[in-house]
């Protein structure tokens, strides 16, 4: 081979060689770009629910407020389905209740194997739990429910979970003393209108959208059945953490003429405890700092402050609050 002939693959080879790593400095750049955006998605509930159009608002927020972020809502069928999700890493927010974050990290979801790193970002309300029927079913206490048939939630759902809480306590069990249907809320108030069904249990926030709408139908009285007193003690008893006693107010929906009693559990938003720290502090600060764009979906928005927040939660499982938001609510004066 000629020296002329050696020289000219020489060269060749070299302006591949800085042609390969001008290519792959251009990828690198673009990977760095790429990974510098945070996108996710934040698993919510039934679209006939509170947390779908929560969870989309607070997308919407965090589009707008967190420099290099963005979040959509996804439609679930509430709950378990959602820290199935989260802990899979299907998506980067869940909602969830305040009991499920202790219980996560304890290996006691159910459905949920092992034990995980769930951690809390916030909480939004207590949810109560609804019992609904309508004037004529006969249906005026849990044990009324026998013989009947009852949607006990859609499957996977914190409200199913909550119904076997309660039916178990009375010793009830769904597959032998009443015609069980799996069932949303929207899809429940529609078997309800249509007398396909004779009660429901909803865990939702007050006023549920889907629930207005059954108690303004014309020419049907909604009737939500009492969960207080003994009732209500013995089902917090034989569930530790998980319930606290409350009440439908006079006047939270059309028919509701009196303060009706219940029991509750509280609804969080969750992440696991790798999700970036600054991100979520930022995060949280732009939900607080946007109350009011969040009301025309939760009224309750607009009354939420750090302190309540924090307050409407169990001891247990403020001791889970992700760094980010701790920092945040440390700063407001609602941690010390």
């Amino acid at each position: 081979m000629s020296a002329k002939t050696w020289k000219r693959i020489t060269y060749t080879i070299m302006v591949l060689f800085i042609c390969m790593g001008f290519i792959m400095g251009f990828d690198t750049q673009q990977a760095a770009q790429a990974q510098g955006k945070l996108s996710f998605s934040i698993a919510t509930g039934g679209t006939g629910g509170v947390w779908y159009p929560l969870g989309g608002a607070i997308g919407g927020i965090i589009g707008a407020k967190v420099p290099n972020t963005e979040a959509t809502a996804e439609a679930t069928t509430a709950a378990i389905d959602n820290l199935k999700l989260l802990t899979a890493g299907k998506v980067g927010m869940a909602f969830a209740y305040d009991y499920h974050v202790v219980w996560a990290n304890s290996g006691k979801v159910p459905g949920l194997k092992g034990k995980h790193n769930l951690r809390m970002v916030l909480s939004f309300y207590e949810q109560p739990l609804h019992i609904v029927t309508t004037e004529g079913t006969g249906i005026k206490s849990l044990m009324d429910l026998k013989g009947k048939r009852v949607s006990t939630g859609a499957p996977n759902s914190g409200t199913e979970e909550q119904a076997d809480y309660v039916l178990r306590v009375f010793g009830l069990d769904w597959n032998k003393d009443f015609k069980r249907e799996k069932l949303g809320a929207t899809e429940s108030v529609a078997a309800l209108k249509d007398n396909k069904i004779q009660a429901f249990f909803w865990s939702g926030a007050i006023p549920t959208a889907s629930i207005i709408d059954l108690a303004s139908t014309p020419g049907l009285k909604m009737v939500l059945i009492p969960m207080g007193g003994e009732t209500a003690e013995k089902i917090m008893k034989a569930n530790p953490g998980v319930f606290h006693k409350t009440a439908f107010a006079k006047g939270s929906y059309s028919g509701v003429e009196k303060d009706i009693e219940a029991i509750a559990i509280t609804a969080v938003l969750t992440a696991m405890d790798k999700f970036p720290q600054d991100k979520l502090y930022q995060i949280v600060s732009a939900v607080f700092s946007s109350r009011t764009e969040i009301s025309p979906v939760w009224k309750g928005a607009t009354k939420l402050t750090p302190q309540k927040s924090v307050n409407q939660v169990t001891p247990d499982a403020i001791q889970y609050l992700h760094p980010g938001a701790k920092k945040f609510f440390k700063e407001k004066g609602a941690l010390k």
